[in-house]
């Protein structure tokens, strides 16, 4: 049994259905956790906002577009234009189109959903200017990629010459519109990675965590690497085999990894935290936290120091390891030379009426 619509076991061999299946399987899975984990997050401390609703959004529409890419693999997506089953040429056009515009929208809205917490993250301070160009750019991104959107839907003249390519009529060119789409997603991608490093570097938080903020946001730059690479595989699409498995691939890479980068400022914190914690636990410093144990000296025995509740005629009682030593703590006390003895007096008056 094969997996491609319409073609031989050879055919069904040489196609690279298995890897797409695969990487959008897995990436979707994987962005899919993180930003449920940041909503989780979210809405358990302060309750979900707008950043992470346009975060839902943005992962809604690159599940589709990756289960759109998934039933493309059905109808050839994975082999050279010449190898596909001439009878999945409908099917196939029809499911590239529908994932087109919903690729296009569909990364903005992580680039919003960014911009967004960089809003809230300097609410109320003084940076007025830099909210500005916050809104400006985040204006310009959904009419930049809206407009791409729209320009892919009414490509061709009937539009539905762009899923019967045999019915006359004219569409835009590819090279061109292309050259284009990818433009206005690089800058874009580009824009919201570099407006917020200026003032993450004014932050008077130490060279650590200053440092691990600049990365986290820098991450994004990875997204415009995808981009590129997808711009690249243009003249392979019109000037090679027209296999469009790369073209594809690069699209579900960029989307999912926008998703998960838009998330990390709001996870970062809570692995921080969290690795802090097992390093204190295991570290060999000296002091045992998991125990509740202290050590003094240069012992390796550990004593455990309470305090009883119990007065009596003012005086109070500490016990070292069970044995009350009244106002007197020893510790140490097999160990002369290392010993620390601690006194402390209390007294007690009482005035009263003649």
């Amino acid at each position: 049994m094969v997996w491609v619509d319409n073609a031989t076991p050879e055919v069904d061999a040489i196609s690279e259905w298995r890897t797409i299946v695969a990487i959008c399987t897995v990436l979707s899975a994987f962005s899919l956790t993180i930003v449920s984990a940041r909503l989780w997050i979210r809405h358990k401390n302060h309750g979900l906002a707008a950043d992470d609703w346009m975060s839902i959004l943005s992962m809604v529409f690159a599940l589709i577009y990756s289960i759109l890419c998934i039933v493309q693999t059905k109808y050839g997506l994975g082999l050279p234009l010449a190898l596909r089953p001439k009878a999945n040429l409908i099917p196939y056009t029809r499911s590239n189109y529908a994932g087109r515009p919903i690729y296009q929208m569909g990364i903005s809205f992580f680039k919003v959903a960014l911009l967004i917490s960089y809003l809230r993250l300097f609410k109320g301070t003084s940076h007025v200017v830099y909210r500005r160009v916050v809104w400006i750019a985040m204006a310009a991104i959904v009419a930049g990629h809206l407009g791409c959107s729209l320009t892919l839907i009414l490509a061709c003249s009937p539009v539905h010459k762009s899923w019967e390519p045999s019915v006359p009529g004219t569409c835009l060119a590819p090279g061109p519109s292309f050259t284009a789409y990818a433009i206005v997603t690089i800058v874009s991608d580009v824009v919201v990675a570099v407006i917020p490093i200026p003032v993450l570097l004014q932050l008077k938080v130490n060279t650590g965590k200053k440092v691990g903020l600049i990365v986290i946001f820098l991450l994004g730059l990875f997204t415009t690497l995808c981009s590129v690479f997808r711009y690249l595989q243009i003249d392979r699409i019109q000037y090679g085999d027209g296999n469009s498995t790369m073209l594809i691939l690069w699209g579900v890479i960029e989307f999912n990894v926008g998703n998960v980068v838009s998330s990390l400022p709001f996870l970062a914190p809570i692995f921080l935290r969290k690795a802090k914690e097992y390093t204190t636990k295991y570290s060999g410093s000296g002091n045992n936290y998991g125990s509740g144990a202290r050590r003094i000296g240069k012992s390796s025995d550990a004593y455990k120091l309470s305090s009883l509740s119990s007065q009596r005629k003012g005086t109070f009682a500490t016990t070292i390891q069970g044995q009350s030593t009244g106002s007197e703590e020893n510790i140490l006390k097999a160990s002369p030379e290392h010993s620390i003895m601690k006194s402390v007096t209390y007294s007690v008056r009482v005035d009263r009426d003649e």
